[in-house]
Order: structure tokens, then C-alpha cells, then sequence
């Protein structure tokens, strides 16, 4: 039986994704790669599930692949094929899942673990988090869809400069950059995200997943195509029964009866 590498753990709302390999700092080698994304399919599907959250045991995030395990290997282009093969679908899924899925990145979040978090919707961190490319210091390029989303949150200039120079981003630059804007203690960062994720949850599930859907879309469409997508959008929500629920809540709030 294989090791458990990945702990779900539903907190209410909330799933978290625990990759379990402290002791290598959550490098990913196919079996993790296999049970993450085993894991996120099942929160997918639950229905009791509206937001996922990965996160690492231990030290760190995740350094990204395990390179004992390529270096080990008999055929190390076939190993590295797969596991960008099982990261390429995971990373799509990240994506296309209309539910939010939130980062929550403890220290060093490197290589595909990089990757993983920039795809996520949401990063949280503490506030000694290190964000490194690292696939260049072995002669790699990169996979995850990190050259896709690097260049479009740092400028493609200064992602150049994280590829090749091998530069690691602190906490002050994701900050500047907006790739990162909640940081707290080590200790406290846990609770933190699990705050963080129960807000988002909190919205009825259709609304987070039209506004993730259309800030995602945007990207390349026209404006005026947009606004149709935005119209479409509020008439489906409003139609929902939470919008009249949430509407009422609100103004009851301002001591207005409706």
C-alpha cells in the first residue's frame, strides 16, 4: 500500500491538500504527483467542498521535483515527461475547477511548487516565504505553465532575470508585485488561510466561480465581449436564491427593512 503523501483534511467548507514529504521538503515525485491529483479531483467533486487549499507539512511548500528520483532513474527524459505529463493536468484543473483555490505557501515555494502556487488563485505566506524558478540551475525550462504565468505577474523582464540569474523573490518583492499580499508569522499562518478561505467560502458558489471564470477569460478578450460575458453573469447570479438572502442581510445591516 502506498504512503499516504497527500493528507485531505476537510475543515467545514474548506479541503486542504497536505503534501507529506517533509523530510525532502515536498518534492514531488510521481506517486506525490499522483495522489495530489487524485486528491484535488476529490475536492473537486465534493459538494461540501467550495475551497480548496494546498499546503506543505513541515518546512516548505514544495522545491518542485524530486531529483533523487530523476537522477535515480534509467531513463530520465521518460521520468521528467511524466512528470510534467501529471503536472500539465493538474495545473489545468487548478484552472478550470470553478471552485477557488487558495496557496498556502510556508517558506520555499520552488519549481513546480512554484508553478502550483502562481496557478492557484489565491497566495498566502509567511512572511520569510522565498519564491524560486530553480528549474535553470539543472538545465530545465520549466514546466507547470510557470513561463505563462511568471512573465504576466512580474513583467516579462524581470521574469527573465528570475529564470536565468536564478534570483529568489522575498516577501517585500511579491508584495510590490502583487503576486503575494497576506504574510504572517509561521505559527500563525494555518489559521490565517483557513480565515482567508472561510470568507471566500462564504459567497454563494456560483458567484466565485463566475468571477474566477471571467477574470481568467478577460485575458485576450475584447471589452465589449466582455461586457456580454459580465451581463450574462449577473443575470445568473441574481437569479440565485443567496443574492436575495445576502441583499436582504446587507440592508437589515443599514437598519433598512426591506
Amino acid at each position: 500500500m502506498a504512503a499516504e503523501l497527500v493528507i485531505t483534511e476537510n475543515r467545514g467548507p474548506v479541503s486542504w491538500l497536505i503534501f507529506n514529504r517533509p523530510e525532502i521538503f515536498n518534492a514531488f515525485n510521481l506517486e506525490l504527483g499522483r495522489q495530489a491529483f487524485a486528491a484535488l479531483g476529490r475536492a473537486m467533486e465534493d459538494p461540501s467542498t467550495r475551497v480548496i487549499v494546498f499546503a506543505g507539512a513541515g518546512k516548505s511548500f514544495s522545491v518542485g521535483a524530486d531529483v533523487l528520483e530523476v537522477s535515480g532513474a534509467d531513463d530520465q527524459t521518460r521520468i521528467i515527461g511524466e512528470l510534467a505529463t501529471i503536472a500539465h493536468r493538474a495545473i489545468a484543473e487548478v484552472r478550470q475547477c470553478p471552485k477557488p483555490v487558495v496557496a498556502s505557501i510556508n517558506r520555499l515555494a520552488a519549481g513546480y511548487g512554484l508553478a502550483l502556487a502562481l496557478a492557484s488563485d489565491i497566495r498566502v505566506a509567511t512572511e520569510r516565504v522565498r519564491l524560486r524558478y530553480a528549474y535553470s540551475t539543472i538545465g530545465l525550462t520549466g514546466d507547470g505553465g510557470i513561463n505563462w504565468t511568471l512573465p504576466r505577474m512580474t513583467g516579462t523582464a524581470r521574469a527573465l532575470e528570475i529564470a536565468l540569474l536564478g534570483e529568489d523573490m522575498d516577501a517585500e518583492e511579491a508584495a510590490k508585485l502583487g503576486i503575494i499580499t497576506k504574510f504572517f508569522p509561521p505559527d500563525r499562518l494555518e489559521e490565517e488561510t483557513q480565515k482567508i478561505a472561510e470568507r471566500i467560502a462564504a459567497l454563494p458558489p456560483k458567484t466565485a466561480s463566475a468571477i474566477k471564470r471571467m477574470m481568467y477569460g478577460s485575458a485576450g478578450m475584447d471589452l465589449l465581449v466582455h461586457l456580454s460575458v459580465e451581463h450574462a453573469a449577473l443575470l445568473e447570479v441574481t437569479a440565485a436564491p443567496e443574492f436575495s438572502a445576502m441583499l436582504k442581510s446587507l440592508l437589515e445591516g443599514f437598519g433598512v427593512k426591506g
